[in-house]
């Protein structure tokens, strides 16, 4: 068994092959190695290697975790460089590198250490060079956090402006959310359920070029020094003069990298909380928290010898969250409004799922509340129950997004549409999730004459073993075309007439289908993307997509096909999507 929960002959053979490889090699003492590296307490074992740099005198270090031998090795400089001194070298000396795949091979042998090694001399020729001086502003926050340990993490509520401007700052659990106003933290939080402190003033440096770690500001002095250098004299010191001084003076340093914005934040602490080296209280020497003078104050800032926190600083606002998780074309739904009709286990995982692909505005509309009994297969929870499944779900959503654009009606789109038909002006896709052919072939029909916009139409057929979405755009083919007079489809891929009844509630007429959420995905994922595709006008005309799932889906359910699709799943198979023009019935 191994050591101590090392094992121990694992080390034995690498520590000769380091010794044969490098000669001269020499492995640390262990209290050597928790001394070198303090910060890294899951080190059990390091080696000197001499020579280990070509043409340099320089000896690099190779340490191992308890783990090894099926973990890589990590490489360091054999001192610690106590800051920025090249890019992805530590302060502690580690240098960060991204190994070719042949180290992954496990487990680790010298061939790992070899590339490693070559590895890291390749990042410090590099940066010492200048050649990866970009990477110094694309990871500005792990530098930044290599000068002084950060505090925690800034939260942009909203874009930061492109000059030099004041802005409100309040503490949000371990965080420090900052935005333009007071009033926009305060419609934050409500929207998003979240309790925030008392906002007090800060204010935002607008650099035009890229902060080099060179250029860091570590003291409040550096902070004031920078201000003069980019000319934000006046915004420091009209935040200055309105600083309460209850809490830190919060700043963000903003400059541009490829065509995008870095954030940094850093705070001024208030005079009065400033110890001074060997002073015997708190505070600024002369320094009193009545003084109202805006030059005093400064002067007292100035005086602190000490660096202030550093803070990560990331926009947290709908349209970076949403390029963020959705790519480029987010972009292009943002101007988009989607009314989604009928917020259950499909409606309500689609209406997540629009907003979090970027579509700007959402119209909820659903009269029921959520019961117990569907909680298992719906995004909301319990917490829910009892309550109108709209408005909960747009409270739901509004805590991903808070400056979402959400509105939610808690009633059937049929009186909706009666008393308040001007909600449906302006909108580009409607959405049914209700599965109730009467209320459908009435949306067809409206859309069909121009009334309302293109509809698309969602649902599973039993037990979800397939699924259809089907898109009627103003004037074409739509449901009326592949549905009888009863709203059912004409094709169907289960054959409803030999499938076994579905279950029922002890209550009369309360049939339901038993389907879990992760078969729904199915359904969900084809209606969002037919919905998706009309809005970026990648589908022209009427269509309808039909998922059908594994046969076994069938065949657990003792589901029999239809006629046609016998054939054409013989013909072209289960579990994928068949994409069709959908035609007009009657010419």
């Amino acid at each position: 068994m191994p050591e101590g929960g090392l094992n121990t002959e694992a080390i034995a053979e690498l520590d000769a092959m380091l010794r044969g490889r490098w000669p001269g090699s020499s492995r640390l003492p262990l209290a050597a190695t928790k001394a070198r590296f303090p910060i890294r307490q899951d080190l059990q074992a390091s080696w000197r290697l001499p020579g280990a740099l070509e043409g340099s005198s320089e000896a690099l270090l190779i340490s191992i975790d308890g783990a090894f031998p099926w973990t890589l090795p990590r490489v360091a400089l054999e001192k610690p460089v106590g800051g920025i001194s090249s890019p992805h070298v530590e302060a502690d000396g580690q240098i960060c590198v991204a190994p070719s795949s042949a180290v992954f091979e496990l487990p680790v042998g010298l061939q790992h250490v070899e590339a490693l090694v070559d590895d890291a001399a390749l990042v410090l020729k590099n940066g010492r060079s200048g050649a990866l001086d970009e990477d110094f502003f694309s990871e500005a926050h792990s530098y930044w956090s290599q000068v002084e340990p950060v505090a925690g993490t800034f939260l942009l509520l909203g874009e930061t402006p492109y000059e030099h401007s004041l802005c409100m700052a309040a503490s949000c659990g371990g965080h420090i959310v900052i935005a333009a106003s007071a009033q926009e933290i305060k419609e934050w939080a409500l929207r998003a359920q979240q309790d925030v402190g008392v906002p007090e003033q800060g204010f935002v440096l607008a650099l035009n070029a890229p902060l080099h770690p060179r250029d860091y500001p570590l003291k409040p002095q550096d902070l004031l020094d920078l201000c003069e250098e980019v000319e934000a004299t006046d915004v420091l010191r009209q935040a200055v003069k309105q600083w309460t001084m209850k809490t830190p003076l919060r700043v963000v340093l903003a400059f541009p990298h490829n065509a995008k914005r870095v954030f940094l934040g850093a705070e001024i602490p208030p005079p009065h909380s400033v110890r001074i080296p060997g002073a015997p209280n708190l505070g600024t020497p002369g320094f009193r928290p009545s003084v109202k003078g805006v030059t005093a104050r400064l002067a007292a800032v100035a005086r602190n010898p000490n660096r202030f926190k550093h803070w990560k600083a990331i926009p947290i606002h709908r349209r970076f969250l949403r390029e963020r998780t959705a790519g480029p074309q987010a972009a292009a739904l943002h101007d988009c409004h989607v009314v989604v009709i009928g917020c259950g286990a499909l409606g309500g995982q689609l209406a997540v799922q629009l907003a979090q692909a970027g579509v700007g505005q959402l119209t909820l509309l659903d009269a029921e509340v959520l019961d117990w009994r569907n909680v298992g297969r719906h995004v909301l929870d319990g917490a829910s129950v009892g309550k109108n499944k709209a408005l909960e779900l747009k409270d739901a959503i509004l805590r991903r997004f808070p400056d979402a654009a959400i509105s939610a009606v808690a009633t059937s789109w049929e009186r909706h549409y009666a008393v308040a038909p001007q909600a449906f002006d302006h909108v580009d896709l409607v959405v049914s999730a209700t599965a109730e052919p009467a209320s459908n072939r009435h949306l067809d029909e409206l859309s069909k004459s121009g009334a309302i916009a293109p509809v698309i139409f969602g649902w599973m057929e039993p037990f979800a073993v397939s699924a259809h979405a089907a898109l009627r755009y103003t004037g074409g083919a739509g449901l009326s075309d592949i549905t009888d007079n009863c709203g059912l489809l004409l094709q169907p891929v289960v054959d409803l007439a030999s499938a076994p009844a579905l279950p029922q509630e002890p209550s009369c007429g309360a049939f339901f289908q038993p389907y879990s959420s992760l078969s729904a995905l199915a359904c969900v994922s084809l209606v969002a993307e037919l919905a998706l595709d009309a809005l970026l006008g990648r589908v022209a005309f009427s269509r309808i997509r039909t998922w059908v799932g594994a046969a076994s889906a069938f065949q657990d359910n003792q589901l029999s096909l239809t006629p046609e699709w016998h054939t054409r799943l013989n013909r072209m198979g289960f579990s994928r999507i068949y994409d069709r023009p959908i035609h007009v019935a009657n010419p």
